[in-house]
């Protein structure tokens, strides 16, 4: 099967692009990563298949939306568990993540008052995120969520820990979720990934 030809296509920043990004790279998949400046955005927008970014372009064809152009990019790059029940694991782990995704948003980008985003801050680091990672913690089976063998949701959650969360909410500690902080720690330290992230 001949390689496709890719081109993903998104701001000049990380948001979310990063994971597909991540995939790829992960996956030695060659793939054009197009930057584009905000003040271009008007009038690529109605080229667009949603109206959105990231798009993903493949042998031609645009496709949008980020979590399947990340699915897409694992598929490629092997991290889609052939196993059901571990893939059914690996879909779990990473919905929890998406959930957290939405009031992340709200904070970061939408909360506009300074005093009503502290506040939106402490229940989120304070209740939210623990809520979550404390039993995304208890499903970590190795080195990896899975195992010793790396999956999308593994990348999925570097990325929500470094790329969202520590960027938004610098004081954010993973110092309660050892498992948790050893699996970033894991997916750093891999070649692929250490040479890519050198590179920023």
């Amino acid at each position: 099967m001949a390689q496709p030809s890719v081109k993903l296509t998104y701001f000049d920043g990380k948001g979310r692009a990063e994971l597909a990004r991540l995939l790829f790279t992960y996956g030695g998949l060659p793939f054009v990563d197009e930057r584009v400046p905000h003040a271009d955005f008007p009038t690529l927008k109605p080229t667009l298949p949603l109206g959105q970014l990231p798009v993903l372009e493949v042998d031609g064809t645009v496709y949008a939306q980020s979590t399947a152009i990340a699915r897409y990019a694992a598929k490629l790059a092997g991290l889609c568990p052939s196993d059901p029940v571990e893939a059914l694991k690996a879909d779990m782990f990473s919905c929890t993540l998406s959930d957290l995704e939405g009031p992340f948003v709200d904070i970061m980008f939408k909360t506009k008052d300074e005093t009503e985003k502290a506040e939106k801050i402490k229940t989120f680091v304070e209740e939210t995120v623990p809520k979550s990672f404390g039993a995304l913690e208890k499903l970590v089976q190795g080195k990896f969520i899975l195992g010793d063998k790396l999956s999308f949701a593994d990348l999925q959650f570097f990325d929500v820990v470094e790329n969202k969360l520590k960027w938004g909410i610098p004081t954010f500690s993973m110092g309660a979720f050892p498992k948790l902080a050893a699996v970033v720690a894991n997916v750093k330290a891999e070649p692929k990934i250490a040479a890519y992230l050198s590179k920023q």
